[in-house]
């Protein structure tokens, strides 16, 4: 008998060890609302792909597949602003932008904006805490198809958030690197039929 106790023990302990840190984090609920989207009379197919970008955006953020992605990434993620893994995540679904967040808890909030640069290297940019608008460039969004605009929107709207980063260069950073989650996960949904 005392050998059975011991091995169900044993048992117990290594499936303890083994569970996802993931699994010790409550999941977490984003609406995605975005505000005004100015610019893009002249550009309706552009509109039209940031319009189908925000399902997707709601609906791979509140998977369970984000949540394990975002915590158990590694390496750990640069300019987090001193949390782990699992503080990030759970931040993040607080939805709280670093203007007027306290007000909006639980909701991505942002505003869109169009402007056209042909020689920039930049794809899109926000001011955190100073305005909640995404300034998107034309040259980029003019290409992109709905995922792009989901992971990039994302993207941007963790800066609003007060997440940063050095340079493009910072892959690891929590705006890039949550970002290129968005757009695998949307991808992989997409093939699978869970997305249109």
């Amino acid at each position: 008998m005392f050998k059975g106790i011991l091995l169900l023990s044993l048992c117990l302990i290594s499936l303890a060890a083994s569970a996802h840190p993931a699994d010790k984090v409550a999941t977490g609920h984003l609406k995605v609302v975005p505000g005004e989207v100015y610019g893009f009379k002249k550009y309706p197919s552009e509109l039209a792909m940031i319009q189908k970008a925000i399902p997707i955006m709601e609906a791979v953020v509140n998977s369970e597949e984000f949540k394990q992605r975002v915590i158990g990434r590694q390496p750990a993620y640069t300019s987090n602003r001193g949390m782990t893994n699992s503080q990030v995540y759970t931040y993040l679904m607080q939805g709280k932008e670093l203007l007027n967040g306290n007000n909006t808890l639980g909701e991505m909030n942002f505003n869109v904006e169009r402007y056209s640069r042909w020689w920039s290297k930049v794809i899109a940019y926000t001011s955190p805490g100073q305005h909640d608008w995404i300034m998107v460039n034309g040259k980029f969004y003019s290409k992109f198809d709905q995922i792009d605009i989901a992971a990039n929107l994302t993207h941007e709207w963790i800066h609003l958030t007060g997440f940063l980063h050095d340079s493009a260069s910072d892959r690891d950073s929590v705006p890039y690197a949550v970002g290129d989650i968005v757009e695998e996960l949307s991808r992989k949904f997409v093939k699978q039929g869970f997305l249109d």
